[in-house]
């Protein structure tokens, strides 16, 4: 028996990168998912994930033998979570566990001062607020259940800070308090919560990675410069890969780890040791 045998997953930003390979992990032992991603045609501080990618990672997860329902949804409007959640509920009858994979890594790459109000606000309404939005929207269920399991996408930045990214550090941090927070309130309910702390992250074509290229893009290098001077500062000498991220992410949705609550478990090929 796979370890998710039997389980409904909400994943979300879950269209490429560290959605994406969370997803087919996810796929790959067992669970059935509820994939949810922006897909708008606009532009953030990034191009942003299409629908055409969120099927793209459905097709894929599919050919593990799972059920898979998508749905497009912004983090940042309750309504959109609420009909996402209520499309997974239609077809599963339950969410068992909500990975909150969903953030933005920029705009930054500037001093606090010169980021606008609305630079501030989108990174703070889509990493924390719209962690807090899908967590609300699943826990009343997992509640009536008396099981469930969350897991909260923070960073390393929610444990030490960056110079020129002030915006994410703080809504990072605010992401590992909530984690904390909402495993005191819900333990007794039988619902886990608990928070995933990467470095950098490899990126990767196949994934369809953007972030940290447009972080590099943002301090005046390129990729491979910037992916390069970054693992010199990691005790393996190397950047983390999204499996790597995905695997601390099952396990802490698995029942493997049933006395795990409130922790922020780092996966940083060393970083944070120092």
């Amino acid at each position: 028996m796979r370890s998710l045998d039997g389980k409904t997953v909400m994943i979300t930003g879950a269209a490429r990168a560290l959605g994406r390979s969370h997803a087919l992990l996810f796929a790959e032992h067992g669970a059935d998912l509820l994939l949810v991603d922006l897909c708008k045609e606009r532009q953030g501080p990034y191009p942003l994930s299409t629908r055409r990618q969120l099927e793209e990672t459905a097709r894929e997860c599919r050919r593990s033998g799972g059920t898979v329902v998508t749905a497009a949804a912004d983090v940042r409007e309750q309504k959109e979570v609420d009909e996402a959640v209520a499309a997974g509920l239609t077809e599963f009858g339950r969410i068992d566990v909500l990975v909150n994979n969903a953030g933005l890594l920029a705009p930054g790459g500037v001093l606090s001062h010169r980021l606008s109000e609305q630079e501030w606000e989108l990174v703070i309404d889509v990493n924390l607020n719209g962690t807090w939005r899908c967590c609300r929207a699943v826990l009343p269920g997992m509640v009536e259940r008396r099981a469930g399991a969350i897991v909260n996408t923070a960073s390393t930045g929610g444990l030490i800070a960056y110079e020129m990214f002030s915006s994410y550090v703080a809504s990072k941090h605010a992401v590992v308090g909530l984690t904390k927070a909402l495993a005191l309130e819900y333990g007794r309910h039988g619902v886990r919560v608990n928070a995933v702390c990467p470095s950098t992250v490899r990126a990767e074509e196949a994934l369809g990675s953007r972030s940290t290229a447009a972080v590099a893009e943002s301090v005046g290098t390129s990729l491979d410069d910037y992916e390069a001077g970054s693992a010199s500062f990691h005790a393996l000498r190397r950047l983390v890969t999204a499996e790597e991220v995905s695997r601390a992410c099952l396990w802490l949705a698995g029942d493997q780890s049933s006395g795990v609550t409130g922790t922020a478990m780092v996966v940083d090929a060393g970083y944070t040791a120092r």
